[in-house]
């Protein structure tokens, strides 16, 4: 896949990386994202009702499946089905770009245009009790695209509840 890499949502900031959108398939919603270098990704997580398929078109990252931590390197690919714990970080010393597509169409796209709104108004920072109150928050919006596992979703509800009685607003 040759596709010049064109960021359209920057979360560098917030979580050390950029994602192109591209949305050009049925059914599905799929783009690129680029991690820097030695960054971590997402807490581990679920898409309940979405499989997932990562391509990596340069560099290295690994991926966490179910339970273990595999590497990935240009040209791998690994899917993981929906409701299995997963995330991806980079422990390299270049940056990685991959394709990921999301099966069926959610509102993905749509959560991590949220989370760059978040992010460019200083809500999202990195790990500061502000931060993951915004990002508990987001989360529970998005319950459908995405469940906490570390941290368990129980904590996530909680935080997302404290944000609400602080009068936090998305």
């Amino acid at each position: 896949m040759k596709t010049e890499f064109k960021p359209n949502v920057d979360l560098m900031r917030a979580f050390n990386s950029q994602v192109m959108l591209i949305n050009d398939k049925v059914g599905a919603e799929n783009g690129l994202t680029l991690i820097k270098a030695g960054a971590d990704g997402p807490p581990i997580h679920t898409h309940p009702e979405q499989e997932e398929h990562f391509v990596i078109i340069s560099g290295q990252m690994e991926v966490y499946k179910k339970d273990k931590w595999h590497t990935l390197k240009a040209s791998d690919e690994m899917t993981i089905p929906k409701q299995m714990p997963h995330s991806y970080r980079s422990r390299h010393s270049e940056d990685c770009i991959f394709h990921y597509e999301l099966t069926p169409n959610r509102n993905f796209s749509e959560m991590m245009k949220s989370f760059e709104n978040l992010q460019n108004e200083g809500k999202l920072k990195g790990k500061d009790l502000r931060s993951i109150i915004y990002l508990a928050m987001t989360f529970k919006k998005y319950k459908a695209e995405v469940q906490s596992v570390q941290p368990p979703n129980f904590v996530i509800s909680t935080m997302a509840g404290i944000g609400g009685l602080l009068g936090f607003k998305l």
